[in-house]
């Protein structure tokens, strides 16, 4: 009974650091210093901190991401040919019309991330899965959200659940 107890009580600090322990095992950066960083909040109570990320992190998250996306391209390594040759190139549209979906999945996802708690949580898991067991790269959670969205409203559609 008492260990029942206490997971309840520390279920949330016993999650991060299984996080933090497979992304020590899995050599995965990004979730260790995630993870170490949100439980370090937690354990000090640095709450209006957590808030504040809760709040606007996904937001400075893509700023950041996208900024990364821009710099080399502020600093001169593609030359206007290559610029040129995605809009006359296949593979160049073809890669627009992923951006632009993407794009509108990232949209769904961030919709998704404060409405439904099932998307959010499974995306979440699915993600530290993909990242620690499959070697993935945790760039997607957003994405991940739309697509599973779009998904379910599929499902809901054919399925009717």
């Amino acid at each position: 009974m008492r260990m029942e107890k206490l997971l309840q009580t520390y279920w949330i600090e016993l999650l991060f650091i299984s996080l933090l322990v497979v992304a020590i095992i899995t050599g995965n950066k990004t979730v260790g210093i995630s993870a170490a960083i949100v439980l370090a909040l937690r354990l000090l109570r640095v709450t209006p901190a957590l808030e504040l990320l809760s709040a606007k992190g996904i937001n400075w998250g893509i700023i950041v991401l996208t900024v990364g996306f821009l710099a080399p391209l502020a600093l001169g390594k593609y030359s206007l040919e290559q610029v040129m040759v995605v809009l006359k190139s296949p593979a160049g549209w073809i890669a627009i019309a992923c951006g632009a979906l993407v794009a509108v999945f990232g949209r769904m996802g961030v919709a998704a991330s404060s409405a439904d708690i099932v998307v959010t949580l499974g995306v979440v898991l699915g993600t530290f899965i993909g990242v620690g067991v499959l070697k993935g790269s945790p760039v997607g959670p957003l994405i991940g959200s739309g697509m599973a969205v779009a998904a379910i409203s599929l499902a809901r559609m054919l399925f009717h659940f």
